[in-house]
């Protein structure tokens, strides 16, 4: 029988790391930035159809701390808040998860849109979604349930 020093098996059979490709899994919930109580109403019902989360923001509180809590899946948000405007609710997002589903609600201001485009450039922002206003309830389960695929909701089911 042969001895085999102890540092010897250490090293030969010390845990090897490694590396995977790292799943995120979100939870199934929605961040809402708005003041608009319509919208609210709108996008809980439907949460609450689908059998997810809603977080209801107003433009006066900061986002950034939600999306570190609870890490949602998709973010709504208006573009022209009374507190924060939808251009810093982009960048928090951005500096959170470039790739995270944002649906940006434009309002009626024309040429607004090209404001969007360039803070979707500028901070590398890949899922951005411009609507004028709230979108149909069809355009929207179509939005979150894209966004729960994409997060790895496991709780999302297909329609």
């Amino acid at each position: 029988m042969t001895h085999v020093p102890a540092q010897l098996l250490a090293d030969r059979f010390a845990p090897i790391e490694i590396a995977t490709m790292a799943t995120t899994q979100c939870q199934p919930v929605l961040a809402v930035v708005s003041d608009n109580p319509d919208v609210a109403s709108a996008l809980d019902t439907i949460c609450d159809f689908l059998g997810f989360g809603i977080e209801l923001l107003s433009t006066d509180t900061d986002l950034g701390p939600l999306l570190a809590r609870y890490k949602p899946m998709a973010v709504v948000a208006e573009l022209d808040g009374a507190g924060q405007d939808g251009c810093h609710v982009m960048m928090q997002v951005a500096d959170h998860d470039a790739t995270l589903p944002l649906l940006i609600l434009t309002g009626d201001e024309p040429g607004i849109s090209g404001a969007v485009d360039a803070i979707e450039e500028l901070w590398h922002l890949t899922s951005v979604t411009q609507s004028r206003h709230l979108p149909a309830i069809g355009d929207l389960v179509e939005f979150l349930f894209h966004a729960g695929r994409r997060g790895n909701c496991v709780r999302m089911m297909p329609l």
